[in-house]
């Protein structure tokens, strides 16, 4: 729906928007218009979208398009975009997008957490602890398996590529590794896609490209672990009901608990059949 900017109020205390990040927001819009709404509450208060709000208003639009969300729903969409990590078909610059979506959520839920503000640290209120959210890039990075530079620098790339640039970057394939698009990103807007093209031309160094596709798969594959793990610890709290079934559905719970272990453990022992037999190779070879 399209909101008067004049309607649309920030609260008080809020980081910012960076100018240089404004000034190349603005020409991106001008450009190709307005890709992604501004995000506000029903009573018209910003939630998410500050730097888009300052490049339309820099534009000179009267208004820009805004979706309205509760934060049950902008919860709800943290939600998905979590599911949306186990994916194992996300390259990096489509997982950079989605994470810096994801911040935007994260931050607009957790306002406490946003850089420049106490965050992810204990607090006391009266005389009980509790622990405040994580910093947007250690909760990623967690739920990821990851490190949480990997997460700061994917979130960059994807703040700072032009569309154009991205749209090189996606068409390339593999050509161009997450380092390489890091560095592409860190150039002046008007160089960024001549630099994409260049390295889409230009073959990878030998042994750099299986080494980010071994980084990315370990990734992944951590994260599928630790979201299968998260589930099955989800469901402690029920214990006692599992404990309590019919002979038949007991038997229905150990099939499906012995086939996940029997696939995890066929898949270790093929991979360490291959490991060995390429060892024994070697040394053939030598």
């Amino acid at each position: 729906m399209l909101v008067k900017i004049s309607d649309i109020k920030i609260k008080p205390g809020r980081r910012e928007a960076k100018p240089k990040a404004v000034e190349e927001l603005a020409r991106s819009i001008q450009a190709l218009g307005l890709l992604n709404p501004i995000i506000i509450t029903e009573d018209n208060t910003l939630i998410a979208g500050l730097h888009r709000l300052e490049a339309v208003k820099k534009l000179g639009w009267a208004e820009v398009e805004c979706t309205v969300s509760s934060m049950d729903s902008l919860q709800a969409e943290l939600a998905e975009i979590d599911e949306n990590f186990v994916r194992t078909n996300l390259s990096h610059r489509e997982l950079g997008d989605l994470l810096l979506h994801r911040k935007e959520l994260y931050e607009a839920l957790h306002p406490e957490t946003r850089q420049g503000q106490r965050n992810g640290q204990t607090a006391k209120s009266g005389n009980l602890p509790f622990l405040d959210p994580k910093p947007f890039a250690q909760d990623s990075a967690d739920k990821l398996g990851v490190s949480r530079r990997t997460v700061e620098r994917l979130v960059q790339t994807a703040a700072n590529l032009t569309p154009e640039a991205k749209e090189a970057i996606q068409n390339a394939g593999t050509k161009i590794t997450k380092g390489a698009a890091l560095e592409i990103s860190r150039l002046p807007p008007d160089q960024q896609e001549e630099a994409a093209a260049r390295l889409t031309a230009s073959p990878s160094p030998p042994g750099r490209q299986d080494a980010m596709d071994s980084e990315a798969l370990l990734a992944k594959f951590k994260a599928l672990c630790r979201h299968y793990s998260s589930g099955v610890e989800s469901f402690h709290r029920q214990i006692d009901v599992f404990a309590g079934m019919t002979i038949s559905q007991f038997d229905e719970l150990s099939d499906s608990a012995y086939a996940v272990t029997n696939a995890i453990r066929d898949f270790f022992q093929k991979v360490n059949g291959i490991r060995n037999q390429k060892q024994g190779e070697d040394q053939h070879e030598n």
